[in-house]
């Protein structure tokens, strides 16, 4: 019994040491870019020794890895899914914007971080840019599953093209969050994506004029 509790021990301790450093790394490259983060610099802003992030993951381009699958994880679509079983596609969709627009106030710190690793996407990062690419193809893939399920429970206007849509929607979202991390004293996040959703889910629904 006694060893068994040591080894739990152990175990909340590693795994409070991840999160640590994972927390430490997504901090330096939201601060100044992936390559200037060192695994040393991690493992000191994690509050523990420089060597630990090497121990832990063996290189850089692993514990990229690793902040990567976290965040992604995080925010992929499916998380919010549950929650809409059982809405027409209009609601759902309307339910997925606002879940993105709370998470401003709920998880800036994940936001923020998610952000600075798609920009760091556009730079020759080994990897990175196929991470996203493919992050951003399902992501628009599971909208615009949602927006065809509402044309088929008649929610959403027939003549609307699912995956032209999600990628609106998509480009929507992404501006917004690229201004709050440009210049956040200047945008209201919330507010913006508020008015968002209503201007879309009012395009899209069934019920709008014909010559809208």
């Amino acid at each position: 019994m006694e060893k068994t509790s040591e080894l739990n021990g152990h175990q909340v301790r590693s795994e409070r040491s991840t999160r640590l450093i994972l927390r430490a790394a997504g901090d330096l490259v939201v601060e100044g870019g992936y390559q200037t983060m060192t695994l040393a610099t991690v493992g000191e802003r994690a509050g523990y020794s420089r060597s630990l992030a090497t121990a832990r993951f063996g290189s850089k381009a692993k514990l990229l890895e690793a902040l990567v699958d976290e965040i992604q994880q995080h925010w992929q679509i499916e998380t919010a899914l549950p929650s809409v079983e059982g809405e027409s596609g209009l609601q759902a969709l309307r339910t997925i914007i606002i879940n993105i627009r709370d998470a401003y106030k709920r998880d800036p710190w994940s936001l923020s971080v998610m952000y600075a690793l798609m920009f760091e996407a556009l730079r020759p990062v080994p990897d990175l840019r196929g991470r996203f690419t493919e992050f951003h193809r399902n992501l628009r893939s599971n909208i615009a599953s949602v927006i065809a399920a509402g044309i088929e429970d008649g929610s959403i206007d027939p003549s609307v093209e699912p995956e032209h849509q999600a990628s609106a929607i998509i480009a929507q979202l992404r501006g917004v969050g690229y201004l709050w991390q440009l210049d956040p004293e200047s945008i209201d996040p919330e507010a913006v994506l508020t008015l968002f959703m209503e201007q879309c889910t009012e395009y899209l629904s069934s019920g709008r004029d014909a010559g809208d």
